[in-house]
């Protein structure tokens, strides 16, 4: 029989089990009051702790990134001059221990300050090789370490990022980052090995260490700690975190997010901002105490707490005591829950959970039989904005955006922050085209007015892609891709802001991607190919020197001119090793010219953004042993002259290398340019030579030009020359040098040494070019 519960006062009888419910459903009404009051806490302070947390985290994996990205290319140019192809296995330690390999190996080690050496193992785990000045006595066997045993048993990996460890000669933390060294068939003939100073990024880190409670980890993607700051001794090599933790489970999703969680390091609950690398299996994770950041929010703390006492009661009185343990993980999964879904920039939800309200979206329209749109927001030239204003005022223009948006936008509809620059919009539902226009143009008539950061105003322009469910997909996956492809056409249209999806659209991105994997693939097989187009010296008549000239000899498109790839190796960041290569063969190749003449080599701007180009130039000057004088660097106004980019340039010239200012007139800055850098060189953009015999303006410019370079103390190349009379009047201007195809046309290294056999004097030049 069922208990019964007698009210003596009413003379009702209210059945235990009831109460147990009623119970439960305050219980329930206590938590759900208690995590929508934490929800809200997350207001102003909080959440500009969250977002300088999440941009410390995505600022210190750049700078770690880009670390490892150069020692990793240090490696690879090391692995590159290692001849595999025609090398054995059984010939490879003979290779690693000659004085040749010990020069080269010395050199590499002496390019970054991060790396302490660098070392060859063979197949068998034996080191073979090092950069070490001192001789190696005893045999040294490395089989015990993980990047041996990694990388000789999975023949899928190329590098492996070790444990740290400390050297006990010296004291010194490290961290190894190895490649494998496979021959032409794939079998392993070696490893190279850097030894990494874990100095430079613990100080790093500590630089940037702002609040007491701070810390910053370098964690490898298994959660082993690499670095940690404030040094913590206990940590080094050990877990980031317990098993089955909600730390755990958010470095195991791999992408950037916030997460709170108990450190084992220092017992503390703290807010973690997680940001994996983009080339490497490791993180950055910034964190500070939960307790620093509520310090300001005392009050709903104890309010929460208050709940949480009189659920506790409650449950108590309904004697499920089970309920009691329950409460502070039903906290921390709503936190949780709440942090990974929104970006903590704009509060809006983020990609994982537009995603996911995407899916139900499409599933619910399918069922009903009515239709949505899809629209994808990119903000133009957001980067621009960025590097002229600063990140502060991007974040204040994506603020701006967000609440446009939304203000444009009805009760029903999604709106997603889904990347740094880009917003998603769910228009649902809707009835006919022109409904999602009026949102489009809605949109596009919120933007007309100038955002403002400070007390500067700054246009903001947005390209919209538009696919509606109906018809442009069978599936949320189908229907993004779709919306993709319409957003970059409408951001490779200049006439339009904004393109619905049509299925006649072509998606030149795949045929992009295709011809990046090409170039990979061209870097490693060896594919490129220097050209060198010889240069006169109108004041001897004789050569001045070549400028170097990048062709890629594809194995079925024949020899591809620069024009048709090198943007894309910009785009891609694969100019970075392409051009460190030039420079290398350029100087390797002018050291066998019979003559001292110059080689001029041309640096893309990407090379000045991602590469230590004064580190580049000197490597490959010491590998070639060419005189830094016969050197010449030419860039254009596209480089942009930061003070890094100066220093560099004036350390080169302090060396002797040449610089020199190419494609001088066609672009805007010229003029700025002369006065903040001193040129040795300006080239004569082609473009006015061969319009001088006809354009009195032209021949104005050329004049005034070699006017300008000549008061500055700067010899001129003029380029494009192609007639007698056109070198003719050069010389009557007085250019210092003529370059194009009068003299001669761009040639392999076998052929201008036959050229350069055949002009030996003054008469056979002149002839050459009669």
């Amino acid at each position: 029989m069922a208990l019964i519960v007698a009210h003596r006062l009413t003379g009702l009888i209210v059945p235990a089990s009831l109460l147990i419910v009623l119970s439960i459903v305050v219980a329930a009404a206590v938590i759900v009051g208690a995590v929508l009051l934490l929800v809200r806490g997350y207001t102003d302070d909080l959440s500009r702790a969250e977002g300088d947390l999440a941009n410390l985290a995505l600022t210190l994996q750049e700078r770690t990134d880009g670390i490892l990205q150069s020692i990793e290319g240090v490696l690879r140019d090391l692995v590159d001059r290692i001849p595999q192809a025609s090398l054995r296995v059984s010939e490879f330690d003979g290779f690693a221990a000659s004085q040749a390999t010990k020069a080269v190996l010395v050199g590499a080690s002496c390019t970054l300050p991060q790396i302490v050496r660098i070392d060859l193992v063979n197949a068998r785990g034996r080191l073979v090789g090092t950069s070490n000045p001192r001789p190696m006595s005893d045999p040294i066997y490395l089989t015990g370490s993980s990047y041996y045993q990694a990388l000789s048993t999975d023949a899928s990996l190329t590098s492996y990022l070790s444990e740290p460890m400390r050297i006990r000669t010296t004291g010194k933390k490290v961290l190894s980052l190895a490649r494998r060294i496979d021959d032409t068939e794939g079998n392993l003939l070696g490893i190279a090995v850097s030894t990494i100073d874990l100095d430079h990024f613990e100080t790093l880190y500590k630089e940037h260490l702002r609040k007491p409670s701070s810390a910053v980890t370098l964690y490898r993607r298994d959660g082993t700690v690499l670095a940690h700051s404030p040094h913590s001794e206990r940590a080094l090599g050990r877990k980031i975190w317990k098993p089955d933790t909600p730390l755990q489970r958010m470095i195991a999703k791999n992408s950037p997010t916030l997460i709170r969680d108990v450190s084992w390091i220092d017992r503390q609950e703290r807010l973690f901002a997680l940001h994996p690398l983009a080339h490497h299996p490791a993180g950055i994770a910034v964190s500070r105490t939960v307790a620093e950041l509520m310090a300001g929010q005392r009050l709903e703390a104890r309010v929460i707490g208050f709940m949480a006492y009189i659920m506790g009661v409650a449950v108590d009185t309904a004697s499920l005591l089970g309920l009691r343990h329950v409460r502070t993980g039903i906290l921390r999964a709503a936190s949780e829950s709440y942090l990974s879904r929104h970006d903590v920039l704009t509060r809006l939800p983020n990609r994982p959970f537009f995603i996911e309200e995407l899916r139900r979206t499409y599933l619910a329209s399918q069922r009903a039989g009515t239709d949505f749109a899809l629209h994808l927001i990119d903000l133009n030239r957001f980067k621009d904005i960025n590097d002229n204003h600063g990140h502060g005022a991007g974040d204040e223009i994506i603020l701006a955006v967000a609440r446009r948006l939304r203000e444009r936008l009805r009760k029903g509809d999604f709106i997603a922050r889904i990347g740094g620059d880009e917003f998603a919009i769910i228009q649902r539902p809707v009835r006919g085209r022109q409904q999602v226009t009026d949102v489009v143009q809605a949109i596009q008539a919120a933007m007309k007015t100038p955002c403002t950061v400070g007390s500067t105003e700054i246009d903001v322009g947005l390209s919209i892609g538009v696919a509606l469910a109906s018809s442009d997909g069978k599936t949320s996956t189908e229907l993004m891709r779709a919306a993709d492809v319409a957003l970059f056409a409408a951001k490779s249209d200049p006439d339009g802001s904004y393109r619905f999806y049509d299925p006649n659209i072509q998606d030149s991105r795949a045929e992009r991607r295709a011809l990046e994997e090409a170039l990979r693939s061209a870097l490693d097989k060896r594919e490129f190919e220097l050209f060198y187009q010889p240069i006169l010296d109108l004041g001897t008549n004789r050569m001045w020197g070549c400028e170097a000239l990048v062709r890629w000899k594809h194995a079925t498109k024949g020899m591809i001119p620069p024009l048709q790839f090198i943007p894309t190796a910009e785009e891609s960041g694969l100019i970075g090793p392409i051009g460190d290569w030039i420079l290398e063969e350029a100087c390797a190749t002018a050291m066998t010219w019979n003559l001292p003449l110059k080689v001029a080599v041309n640096l893309s701007p990407v090379q000045f953004k991602r590469r230590d180009v004064y580190a580049s130039v000197t490597k490959a000057l010491t590998l070639s042993g060419l005189p830094a004088q016969r050197l010449v660097l030419e860039i254009t106004e596209s480089v942009k002259l930061t003070e890094e980019a100066t220093a560099s340039l004036r350390r080169l010239k302090t060396l002797g290398v040449g610089i020199s200012l190419d494609d001088f007139g066609t672009g805007y800055a010229s003029m700025s340019y002369l006065r903040s850098f001193p040129f040795d060189k300006i080239k004569i953009d082609q473009s006015f030579v061969r319009g001088m015999m006809e354009s009195s303006g032209s021949r104005a410019i050329i004049k005034a030009t070699i006017g300008l370079a000549n008061d500055l103390r700067m010899s001129t190349t003029a380029e494009g020359v192609e007639t007698q009379e056109q070198l003719n009047a050069l010389r009557v201007a007085g250019a210092s040098q003529a370059q194009g195809y009068l003299i001669a046309k761009p040639m392999p290294r076998e052929a201008l040494e036959a050229f350069m056999t055949e002009i030996q004097n003054p008469q056979q030049t002149a002839r050459a070019v009669a």
